[in-house]
């Protein structure tokens, strides 16, 4: 699939309703924990900012670890992260680009190019992310989470409540179990929102004699 978008525009309501919900929890931000204690003291010092949802301060810590080594992959990813969260999404579809280069995404980068995609408005692509990363783990949390959102985007509500119910039966974590049944509401607010219809554009009384005029005739005489 294409990794870029055409533009990245702001969010609306509703969909930053959604977003927030998806940035705000733990989980998401565990996903982000390098696999490995032997990473840089930088690097562990970004996570922690990450966990303390000190954005900007991640965000600058982990440009300090790009700049320290250019080709290291985690440093990247938890700066693309990091960018995310801090509602910087085209930055961090730049870094993402930059990733792939390094190494193939993994489950979380793929979830962090889904979480783009819905900032983007391009839902379709963003399911397809989503999907990406529950091939690395089919039980990831974050993945499936975000294959209900980017289906209510695209006004499916149908398949996302199946979908949410399927995951709250399945799920036994409190916190993951509140989160779901708050995602069920922005869900449902976003099902009452009315699809705004486009105004009709005003256009100028025209006649045949109009479309029949050369641009060298002179019509005021």
């Amino acid at each position: 699939m294409s990794l870029r978008v055409r533009t990245v525009g702001k969010i609306c309501g509703i969909a930053a309703t959604l977003l927030t919900l998806a940035t705000s929890l733990p989980v998401y931000a565990a996903d982000a924990k390098p696999a490995t204690l032997e990473v840089p003291p930088v690097i562990k010092r970004g996570y922690e900012q990450l966990r303390k949802a000190d954005y900007r301060g991640a965000i600058t810590t982990f440009r300090e670890a790009v700049k320290q080594n250019a080709n290291d992959p985690l440093a990247r990813r938890c700066l693309a992260y990091a960018l995310l969260c801090n509602g910087a999404a085209e930055d961090a579809l730049t870094q993402l680009i930059l990733l792939t280069r390094l190494s193939p995404p993994g489950a979380a980068d793929w979830c962090t190019f889904g979480e783009v995609y819905l900032i983007a408005g391009s839902y379709g692509q963003a399911e397809d992310a989503f999907k990406e990363a529950l091939k690395f783990n089919p039980e990831l949390f974050w993945a499936k989470c975000g294959i209900i959102r980017a289906k209510a985007m695209q006004r499916d509500f149908k398949s996302a409540y199946q979908l949410i119910a399927e995951l709250i039966a399945d799920t036994n974590d409190d916190k993951l179990r509140r989160y779901l049944y708050n995602l069920r509401l922005g869900i449902r607010r976003l099902e009452l929102t009315p699809v705004p219809i486009p105004k009709d554009i005003d256009r100028p009384e025209l006649t045949p004699e109009d479309f029949n005029s050369g641009p060298t005739e002179d019509r005021g005489a």
